[in-house]
């Protein structure tokens, strides 16, 4: 082969190879500015979330807060109540047979008056 051949050839070979190289070059800044633009609003997003979230997850424990306290004053009621009711058992019953014997008493003076001779 001539040197000169070899000379064209590589000539050749070196404007293809800069016919290739320089779109890949462009593509691959445009793909890694593309990258860098994504970092960029994905770090935006997420300081917005954290100042945005905050307050609201404040929000969240403070009404976790009030409904715990709420829950208590409720089974502490139903306790009161329990036990309301356990008192007033005794009570009941008692009055059940006072009234029974009341009623007891109050028929029997009237079959008493009733039966008397006169």
């Amino acid at each position: 082969m001539e040197p000169n051949a070899t000379q064209a050839e590589m000539a050749h070979l070196l404007r293809v190879s800069w016919i290739v190289l320089i779109p890949a070059g462009v593509l691959l800044s445009l793909v890694l500015y593309k990258l860098a633009m994504l970092l960029h609003s994905l770090l935006d997003f997420l300081n917005l979330a954290r100042y945005e979230l905050a307050p609201a997850m404040k929000d969240v424990r403070l009404i976790a807060e009030h409904v715990e306290m709420l829950s208590d004053r409720a089974a502490s009621g139903v306790k009161s109540i329990e036990e309301g009711v356990a008192s007033t058992k005794p009570v009941l019953q008692s009055l059940g047979r006072e009234i029974q014997h009341g009623f007891q008493s109050f028929w029997g003076g009237i079959i008493k008056s009733f039966n008397r001779k006169r």
